[in-house]
């Protein structure tokens, strides 16, 4: 038998079937099978047998091409791919050759041509056969080479990419998108990639000479995907586990934890030990009494939102949908938005983790696009990007009544099948998320309501049905019966009254004490204060909002012109006080005003 020379494939390209054969134990192959399946299978086809892996960077592509190689050496492929070499090519290695980049990859195929049925091209990154090696002065790349011996099927190769650029370079050119097969490439769930880095983390072990354990290998899994939202599964948590096993081996410890991984984020990251350690599950009671702290006056809504969510806790839910689904009725002011934000900072430590979308920018026809992105512009969706990002978070949609209708269409698929695909074609998942929408809508009769009966969630039984029949009522006038079945929770807000607004006033001096603590002045104030704050803030069709806005105009604002002037050294106390008599029978007029004094503690 004649052997055919092949300098260039030599030269150029990496026998990946040999390098395997020498490392097998280096390369297991873990949870691909159907794909390395649908390789061989393409590969066997009579016409457009060129297989292209489409996935995102980090999900195994290469993975498959290696399992591939595997099971050529194990005989598990047909006779008409057994003894074939898979030869990986990288086209940038070839820019800037003596010989120049067309010359040789002209070399490359023709041996490879030459050899088909014993060679076997993997060209990473596929898409950059677009264009390479061309000029200003000709058409001529890497593309126009290889789409003739493609379209003759004197070569065979194996492509990989990533799905935007499948769809921007592949799909845009006709010759080459008729050659060759895509292949999908999906991330692997948690357990999958769980699995994969159990079969795999020998070769890490046996580098950094220690041991992983598995919970290491979970928490890495499991803190990649909350925190590392911009990668994907397994590349995401391997890196984890290799930064990890570095750091362990630097110290000379022999095992790699949980508590390893959490320090490798906390390095990272800046997030702190105890939060990356804590469980996920939480008591009913730690949740309800975290989100009581911050809302005030809605303790029947927080009990609701509370029960929902353990359900989603204790798996008891479709797991495909998101964590939660509310829909939070009530006049403004009365605390929807500070529940998602307290939501936030109660299940993901991060009041950042609130994704809003004041929908009242999403009123017109073709707004749709704005979420999911517009294949045609290029542009990424705004929800879908956001979520991609920040998987584990509140998304907050502020007065959906002024959303157009095609957006109730896209929130119907997320509360239905927990997912949104984009406008690449990209599947992005709700499944971590709790889904907020509010509405004035039913305002007026929550007013009536109240002036009738009392709190909204202080009413019997059947006041309570009556009362929710036809607030259901209001709302089917704006919204589709098949949207509204949807959502998990029609929760009613109650109005603020007096004694709601004292505890919100008490919970901002609070909050402000804590503020000027860090800036160096202790502020003291009496009772007289909160009772003043709460009488003059209150009102009751405007919730909170009044309070807010009476103090800082009466409070903040003297409080800022008398610490501005004084040094940035701090040491002193504020005196905050209420000066002057109330509306009596004698005068009808309220002469009360707050004073602020400060006085130096170097004076004592």
């Amino acid at each position: 038998m004649t052997v055919t020379k092949t300098p260039f494939l030599d030269r150029y390209t990496t026998n990946e079937t040999q390098k395997i054969a020498k490392l097998a134990h280096f390369y297991p192959i873990y949870g691909r099978d159907k794909e390395i399946e649908a390789l061989i299978v393409s590969l066997l086809r009579r016409s457009k047998n060129n297989p292209v892996l489409v996935g995102e960077a980090g999900v195994g592509k290469t993975a498959i091409v290696e399992g591939f190689c595997q099971a050529i050496l194990q005989g598990d492929v047909p006779k008409e791919l057994q003894g074939v070499n898979v030869r990986s090519l990288e086209l940038a290695s070839l820019m800037g050759q003596e010989e120049g980049f067309i010359p040789t990859f002209k070399a490359i195929l023709q041996e490879a041509i030459a050899t088909k049925g014993e060679n076997l091209l993997f060209i990473d990154e596929f898409h950059t056969v677009i264009g390479t090696g061309g000029s200003e002065r000709s058409a001529l790349d890497a593309g126009n080479l290889l789409k003739p011996a493609l379209a003759r099927g004197e070569i065979q190769l194996i492509g990989a990419t990533t799905l935007d650029e499948f769809h921007e370079y592949i799909e845009t050119d006709r010759a080459l998108e008729r050659r060759m097969q895509p292949i999908m490439v999906e991330e692997p769930t948690p357990k999958e990639a769980i699995k994969i880095l159990e079969a795999a983390k020998v070769a890490y072990e046996t580098h950094h000479q220690l041991t992983i354990t598995r919970e290491a290998v979970r928490q890495a899994v499991t803190l990649s995907i909350r925190y590392i939202p911009s990668r994907f599964l397994p590349d995401k948590a391997f890196d984890i586990i290799d930064e990890a096993g570095a750091m362990v081996a630097r110290k000379g410890q022999s095992s790699v934890t949980e508590t390893s991984i959490a320090t490798v984020f906390q390095e990272k990251l800046g997030i702190p030990m105890t939060t990356l350690l804590k469980e996920e599950k939480q008591s009913h009671l730690e949740l309800e009494k975290k989100l009581k702290e911050r809302v005030k006056g809605q303790d029947g809504a927080i009990e609701m939102v509370v029960d929902s969510l353990l359900i989603a806790q204790a798996g008891l839910q479709d797991l495909s949908k998101p964590l939660g689904s509310f829909l939070f009725l009530g006049t403004t002011g009365v605390g929807k938005t500070e529940m998602a934000k307290a939501l936030a900072q109660a299940l993901f430590d991060d009041e950042e983790a609130m994704i809003r979308f004041d929908m009242s920018e999403y009123s017109q026809e073709g707004d749709a696009k704005k979420w999911i992105g517009d294949a045609q512009k290029r542009t990424k969706g705004q929800l879908t990007e956001k979520v991609k990002n920040k998987p584990y978070a509140v998304v907050l949609f502020d007065e959906i009544e002024k959303g157009a209708p095609e957006m109730y269409d896209l929130l119907l698929q997320v509360l239905d099948d927990g997912r949104l695909t984009d406008s690449s074609g990209r599947l992005v998942s709700f499944k971590h998320t709790v889904i907020i929408m509010t509405t004035n809508l039913g305002a007026q009769k929550i007013i009536k309501q109240t002036e009738l009966k009392g709190p909204i969630d202080g009413l019997n039984e059947r006041d309570a049905k009556q009362f929710l029949a036809s607030m259901m009522g209001e709302l089917q006038s704006d919204f589709r019966p098949e949207f509204l079945n949807r959502i998990e929770g029609m929760i009613v807000f109650n109005l603020l009254n007096q004694s709601i607004i004292r505890e919100i006033a008490q919970k901002n001096l609070d909050h402000l004490k804590q503020t000027l603590t860090e800036k160096g002045f202790d502020l003291i104030y009496d009772e007289q204060l909160i009772d003043y704050l709460a009488e003059l803030g209150t009102d009751v069709k405007n919730g909170a909002r009044p309070l807010d806005r009476f103090m800082k105009k009466y409070l903040l604002a003297p409080i800022a012109k008398t610490i501005l002037p004084l040094n940035d050294e701090g040491g002193y106390e504020l005196l905050v006080g209420v000066e002057g008599d109330a509306p009596s029978p004698q005068h009808r007029f309220d002469k009360r005003k707050i004073s602020v004094q400060v006085r130096s503690k170097k004076a004592f």
